[in-house]
Protein backbone atom coordinates (compact mmCIF):
# COMPACT_ATOMS: atom_id res chain seq x y z
CA UNK A 1 0.00 0.00 0.00
CA UNK A 2 1.60 3.47 -0.80
CA UNK A 3 2.13 5.51 2.05
CA UNK A 4 0.48 8.56 3.15
CA UNK A 5 1.55 12.23 0.96
CA UNK A 6 0.80 15.27 1.98
CA UNK A 7 0.87 16.49 -1.49
CA UNK A 8 -3.08 17.10 -1.72
CA UNK A 9 -3.24 19.67 1.11
CA UNK A 10 -0.14 20.14 2.62
CA UNK A 11 1.67 21.21 -0.26
CA UNK A 12 -1.28 23.93 -1.20
CA UNK A 13 -1.30 25.49 2.45
CA UNK A 14 2.62 26.10 2.48
CA UNK A 15 2.21 27.89 -1.32
CA UNK A 16 -0.31 29.69 0.12
CA UNK A 17 0.70 31.00 3.35
CA UNK A 18 4.60 31.62 1.80
CA UNK A 19 2.86 34.32 -0.53
CA UNK A 20 0.78 35.75 1.83
CA UNK A 21 3.99 36.17 4.25
CA UNK A 22 6.21 37.83 1.33
CA UNK A 23 3.24 39.99 0.21
CA UNK A 24 3.00 41.30 3.96
CA UNK A 25 6.98 41.85 3.65
CA UNK A 26 8.31 38.77 5.50
CA UNK A 27 10.25 35.58 4.41
CA UNK A 28 8.42 32.32 3.88
CA UNK A 29 11.47 30.50 3.95
CA UNK A 30 11.33 29.00 7.54
CA UNK A 31 7.55 27.85 7.47
CA UNK A 32 8.18 26.30 4.56
CA UNK A 33 11.16 24.28 6.40
CA UNK A 34 9.40 23.38 8.94
CA UNK A 35 6.52 22.23 6.91
CA UNK A 36 8.75 19.83 5.28
CA UNK A 37 9.32 18.64 8.45
CA UNK A 38 6.43 18.18 9.22
CA UNK A 39 5.51 16.52 6.07
CA UNK A 40 8.27 14.40 6.60
CA UNK A 41 6.86 13.17 10.12
CA UNK A 42 3.27 12.62 8.55
CA UNK A 43 4.69 10.59 5.47
CA UNK A 44 6.08 7.95 7.93
CA UNK A 45 3.22 8.02 10.19
CA UNK A 46 -0.12 8.10 8.30
CA UNK A 47 -1.78 5.40 6.19
CA UNK A 48 -4.16 6.73 2.76
CA UNK A 49 -7.54 7.75 4.76
CA UNK A 50 -5.79 7.57 7.91
CA UNK A 51 -6.79 10.60 10.06
CA UNK A 52 -4.42 13.11 11.86
CA UNK A 53 -5.36 12.15 15.24
CA UNK A 54 -4.30 13.52 18.71
CA UNK A 55 -2.21 10.38 18.81
CA UNK A 56 -0.10 11.61 16.15
CA UNK A 57 -0.31 15.17 17.20
CA UNK A 58 1.28 13.64 20.69
CA UNK A 59 4.11 11.69 18.71
CA UNK A 60 4.59 14.78 16.72
CA UNK A 61 5.66 16.71 20.26
CA UNK A 62 7.38 13.46 21.54
CA UNK A 63 9.74 13.66 18.23
CA UNK A 64 10.78 17.53 19.17
CA UNK A 65 11.99 17.08 23.03
CA UNK A 66 15.35 17.66 22.33
CA UNK A 67 14.76 20.73 20.61
CA UNK A 68 14.60 24.42 22.19
CA UNK A 69 11.10 25.78 23.45
CA UNK A 70 11.14 28.01 20.54
CA UNK A 71 11.51 25.80 18.17
CA UNK A 72 8.84 23.68 19.30
CA UNK A 73 6.56 27.00 19.83
CA UNK A 74 6.86 27.66 15.87
CA UNK A 75 6.21 23.88 14.92
CA UNK A 76 3.20 23.63 16.94
CA UNK A 77 1.99 26.66 15.35
CA UNK A 78 2.52 25.91 11.63
CA UNK A 79 1.00 21.94 12.83
CA UNK A 80 -1.79 23.81 14.33
CA UNK A 81 -2.86 25.78 11.17
CA UNK A 82 -2.01 22.57 9.07
CA UNK A 83 -4.74 21.07 11.49
CA UNK A 84 -7.42 23.46 11.27
CA UNK A 85 -6.97 23.70 7.33
CA UNK A 86 -7.01 19.78 6.96
CA UNK A 87 -10.43 19.83 9.34
CA UNK A 88 -12.50 21.99 6.14
CA UNK A 89 -11.40 18.26 4.59
CA UNK A 90 -11.53 15.91 7.16
CA UNK A 91 -13.55 16.61 10.33
CA UNK A 92 -11.89 13.52 12.17
CA UNK A 93 -8.76 15.90 12.63
CA UNK A 94 -7.19 16.92 15.83
CA UNK A 95 -7.85 20.15 16.77
CA UNK A 96 -4.47 21.81 18.11
CA UNK A 97 -5.97 24.47 21.11
CA UNK A 98 -3.67 27.63 21.79
CA UNK A 99 -3.66 26.15 25.57
CA UNK A 100 -1.82 23.45 23.93
CA UNK A 101 1.42 25.68 22.91
CA UNK A 102 4.14 25.51 24.99
CA UNK A 103 5.03 29.32 26.25
CA UNK A 104 7.82 31.15 24.33
CA UNK A 105 10.97 32.43 26.63
CA UNK A 106 12.40 35.35 25.52
CA UNK A 107 16.05 34.87 25.17
CA UNK A 108 17.30 37.96 27.09
CA UNK A 109 20.61 39.91 25.21
CA UNK A 110 23.42 40.66 26.34
CA UNK A 111 24.13 44.95 26.26
CA UNK A 112 28.12 45.82 25.64
CA UNK A 113 29.62 48.20 27.10
CA UNK A 114 31.44 51.04 25.50
CA UNK A 115 34.67 49.66 27.43
CA UNK A 116 33.92 46.37 26.14
CA UNK A 117 33.55 47.08 22.62
CA UNK A 118 36.95 48.77 22.77
CA UNK A 119 38.07 45.55 23.96
CA UNK A 120 37.19 43.58 21.89
CA UNK A 121 37.82 45.96 18.92
CA UNK A 122 41.48 46.47 20.54
CA UNK A 123 41.83 42.29 20.35
CA UNK A 124 40.30 41.82 17.16
CA UNK A 125 43.60 44.34 15.67
CA UNK A 126 45.96 41.14 16.78
CA UNK A 127 44.02 38.43 15.38
CA UNK A 128 44.43 37.02 11.65
CA UNK A 129 47.74 36.62 10.10
CA UNK A 130 50.60 39.25 10.49
CA UNK A 131 50.60 42.18 7.71
CA UNK A 132 47.18 40.70 6.68
CA UNK A 133 44.14 42.74 6.29
CA UNK A 134 41.75 40.67 8.83
CA UNK A 135 42.59 42.09 11.68
CA UNK A 136 41.70 45.39 10.34
CA UNK A 137 38.32 43.86 8.88
CA UNK A 138 37.35 42.40 12.02
CA UNK A 139 37.80 45.35 14.08
CA UNK A 140 36.27 47.94 11.74
CA UNK A 141 33.23 45.45 11.41
CA UNK A 142 32.70 44.93 15.63
CA UNK A 143 33.20 48.91 15.25
CA UNK A 144 30.59 49.23 12.49
CA UNK A 145 27.81 46.83 14.13
CA UNK A 146 28.08 48.94 17.27
CA UNK A 147 27.86 52.39 16.05
CA UNK A 148 25.20 51.82 12.98
CA UNK A 149 22.91 48.39 14.67
CA UNK A 150 23.51 47.05 11.39
CA UNK A 151 22.48 43.15 11.38
CA UNK A 152 25.70 41.06 10.75
CA UNK A 153 24.87 40.03 7.46
CA UNK A 154 23.65 43.23 6.40
CA UNK A 155 27.13 44.91 6.95
CA UNK A 156 28.95 42.12 5.60
CA UNK A 157 27.01 42.34 2.37
CA UNK A 158 27.77 45.93 1.78
CA UNK A 159 29.70 46.60 -1.73
CA UNK A 160 31.66 50.01 -2.02
CA UNK A 161 29.33 51.45 -4.01
CA UNK A 162 26.92 51.86 -1.25
CA UNK A 163 29.37 53.86 1.28
CA UNK A 164 28.84 57.71 0.74
CA UNK A 165 31.87 58.84 3.23
CA UNK A 166 30.96 62.81 1.60
CA UNK A 167 27.46 62.70 3.06
CA UNK A 168 28.26 59.91 5.74
CA UNK A 169 25.76 57.66 4.57
CA UNK A 170 25.06 53.51 4.36
CA UNK A 171 23.05 52.29 1.54
CA UNK A 172 21.83 48.95 3.04
CA UNK A 173 19.78 47.03 -0.11
CA UNK A 174 17.49 44.63 0.52
CA UNK A 175 18.07 43.83 4.20
CA UNK A 176 15.67 42.05 5.87
CA UNK A 177 11.90 41.87 4.94
CA UNK A 178 13.52 43.10 1.87
CA UNK A 179 13.69 46.83 2.67
CA UNK A 180 15.94 48.86 1.94
CA UNK A 181 17.31 51.90 3.86
CA UNK A 182 20.22 54.72 4.29
CA UNK A 183 21.81 54.50 7.86
CA UNK A 184 23.95 58.08 8.90
CA UNK A 185 27.26 57.77 10.52
CA UNK A 186 28.63 59.53 13.26
CA UNK A 187 31.66 61.74 12.32
CA UNK A 188 33.71 59.29 14.17
CA UNK A 189 32.65 56.07 12.60
CA UNK A 190 33.16 57.56 9.18
CA UNK A 191 36.38 58.42 10.49
CA UNK A 192 37.42 54.80 11.18
CA UNK A 193 36.14 53.40 8.17
CA UNK A 194 38.43 56.09 5.93
CA UNK A 195 41.03 54.70 7.71
CA UNK A 196 40.10 51.24 7.09
CA UNK A 197 39.52 51.84 3.28
CA UNK A 198 42.91 53.06 2.58
CA UNK A 199 44.62 50.26 4.38
CA UNK A 200 41.99 48.08 2.27
CA UNK A 201 43.19 50.18 -0.69
CA UNK A 202 47.09 49.35 -0.14
CA UNK A 203 46.55 45.99 0.03
CA UNK A 204 45.62 46.28 -3.37
CA UNK A 205 42.07 44.81 -3.47
CA UNK A 206 39.60 46.14 -6.12
CA UNK A 207 37.98 49.44 -5.53
CA UNK A 208 34.92 48.71 -8.21
CA UNK A 209 32.20 49.68 -6.44
CA UNK A 210 30.45 45.93 -6.80
CA UNK A 211 33.53 44.67 -4.81
CA UNK A 212 32.67 43.61 -1.51
CA UNK A 213 33.74 46.05 1.76
CA UNK A 214 34.72 43.71 3.88
CA UNK A 215 36.64 41.38 2.29
CA UNK A 216 38.31 37.73 3.19
CA UNK A 217 42.21 36.27 2.74
CA UNK A 218 41.10 35.93 -0.79
CA UNK A 219 39.45 38.98 -1.43
CA UNK A 220 35.98 37.58 -1.52
CA UNK A 221 32.64 38.77 0.58
CA UNK A 222 33.80 37.91 4.31
CA UNK A 223 31.49 34.90 5.36
CA UNK A 224 29.55 35.60 8.18
CA UNK A 225 30.33 32.32 9.73
CA UNK A 226 33.93 32.87 9.84
CA UNK A 227 33.46 36.44 11.69
CA UNK A 228 31.26 34.69 14.55
CA UNK A 229 33.66 32.30 15.08
CA UNK A 230 36.39 34.59 15.42
CA UNK A 231 34.07 37.37 17.30
CA UNK A 232 32.95 34.73 19.96
CA UNK A 233 36.90 33.43 19.93
CA UNK A 234 37.96 37.03 21.11
CA UNK A 235 34.89 36.64 23.42
CA UNK A 236 36.04 34.02 24.88
CA UNK A 237 39.72 35.62 25.16
CA UNK A 238 38.59 38.19 26.88
CA UNK A 239 36.83 36.46 29.10
CA UNK A 240 33.04 37.50 28.41
CA UNK A 241 32.19 34.37 27.47
CA UNK A 242 32.16 30.75 28.86
CA UNK A 243 33.76 28.12 27.38
CA UNK A 244 32.00 26.07 23.82
CA UNK A 245 28.06 24.86 24.50
CA UNK A 246 27.52 27.60 27.01
CA UNK A 247 24.95 30.61 26.08
CA UNK A 248 26.53 33.79 26.39
CA UNK A 249 26.83 37.10 24.57
CA UNK A 250 26.46 37.07 20.73
CA UNK A 251 27.25 39.31 17.35
CA UNK A 252 23.73 40.05 17.34
CA UNK A 253 23.88 41.69 20.98
CA UNK A 254 26.35 44.72 19.23
CA UNK A 255 22.68 45.15 17.77
CA UNK A 256 20.67 45.60 20.95
CA UNK A 257 23.53 47.51 22.50
CA UNK A 258 23.09 50.31 19.64
CA UNK A 259 19.37 50.10 20.41
CA UNK A 260 19.38 50.28 24.23
CA UNK A 261 22.49 52.93 24.09
CA UNK A 262 20.24 54.91 21.67
CA UNK A 263 17.38 55.05 23.93
CA UNK A 264 18.74 55.93 26.82
CA UNK A 265 20.52 58.88 25.32
CA UNK A 266 17.15 60.27 24.33
CA UNK A 267 15.59 59.67 27.01
CA UNK A 268 18.32 61.49 29.09
CA UNK A 269 18.50 64.33 26.46
CA UNK A 270 14.25 64.32 28.01
CA UNK A 271 13.67 63.52 24.13
CA UNK A 272 10.27 61.95 23.69
CA UNK A 273 10.67 58.66 23.53
CA UNK A 274 6.99 58.25 21.92
CA UNK A 275 8.03 59.93 19.40
CA UNK A 276 11.48 58.81 18.87
CA UNK A 277 10.76 54.91 19.05
CA UNK A 278 9.18 54.68 15.59
CA UNK A 279 12.51 56.95 14.22
CA UNK A 280 14.18 53.59 15.73
CA UNK A 281 12.15 51.36 14.09
CA UNK A 282 12.84 52.78 10.76
CA UNK A 283 16.45 53.01 11.41
CA UNK A 284 16.56 49.68 12.60
CA UNK A 285 14.72 48.01 9.39
CA UNK A 286 12.23 46.90 11.55
CA UNK A 287 8.93 45.54 9.68
CA UNK A 288 6.29 47.22 13.08
CA UNK A 289 7.55 49.71 16.08
CA UNK A 290 6.70 46.27 18.14
CA UNK A 291 9.46 45.03 16.76
CA UNK A 292 11.26 47.29 18.42
CA UNK A 293 10.11 46.86 22.00
CA UNK A 294 12.45 44.19 22.96
CA UNK A 295 14.98 46.90 23.64
CA UNK A 296 13.25 48.47 26.26
CA UNK A 297 13.15 45.43 28.85
CA UNK A 298 16.88 44.95 27.36
CA UNK A 299 18.38 46.67 30.69
CA UNK A 300 16.88 47.32 34.31
CA UNK A 301 17.51 51.38 34.30
CA UNK A 302 15.49 51.10 30.52
CA UNK A 303 13.05 49.47 32.14
CA UNK A 304 12.69 51.76 35.07
CA UNK A 305 12.80 55.11 33.22
CA UNK A 306 10.65 54.51 29.89
CA UNK A 307 9.50 51.48 29.67
CA UNK A 308 6.01 51.62 31.21
CA UNK A 309 5.53 54.73 28.73
CA UNK A 310 5.86 53.01 25.94
CA UNK A 311 4.22 49.62 26.36
CA UNK A 312 1.04 52.10 27.91
CA UNK A 313 0.70 52.94 23.83
CA UNK A 314 3.02 49.97 22.05
CA UNK A 315 3.33 46.97 23.48
CA UNK A 316 0.84 43.97 24.61
CA UNK A 317 -0.86 43.92 28.47
CA UNK A 318 1.58 41.21 29.37
CA UNK A 319 4.59 42.75 28.39
CA UNK A 320 3.80 45.63 30.59
CA UNK A 321 2.89 43.55 33.53
CA UNK A 322 6.23 42.02 33.31
CA UNK A 323 7.38 45.54 33.38
CA UNK A 324 5.64 46.35 36.61
CA UNK A 325 6.63 43.07 37.96
CA UNK A 326 9.62 44.25 37.01
CA UNK A 327 9.98 47.57 38.58
CA UNK A 328 8.38 46.29 41.97
CA UNK A 329 11.32 43.62 42.56
CA UNK A 330 14.02 46.63 41.68
CA UNK A 331 12.28 48.41 44.46
CA UNK A 332 12.61 45.53 47.14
Amino acid sequence: MARWRANSHSRQRPAWGSQARRSAGRHGVGNEKMLLYLDRFLTGELQPGQALTRQVVERWVQSMRHLSPGTRLNRLAILRQFCRYLSYFDPRTCTVFQCFLPRRTRFVPYIYTRQEVRRIMTAAQRSGAPGSLQPAVVSTLVGLLYATGLRVGEALWLKLGDLDLRRQLIHVREGKFHKSRYVPLSASTTAHLQVYLRRRRHAGLSTSSDAPLFVNTRGGMYHPVTFTTCFLAILRELGLRGPKGQRGPRVHDLRHAFAVGRLLAWYRQGANLLAKLPLLSTYLGHVTVTGTEIYLHATAELLAQAGERFHEHFAIPSTLARIRRHQRHAKH
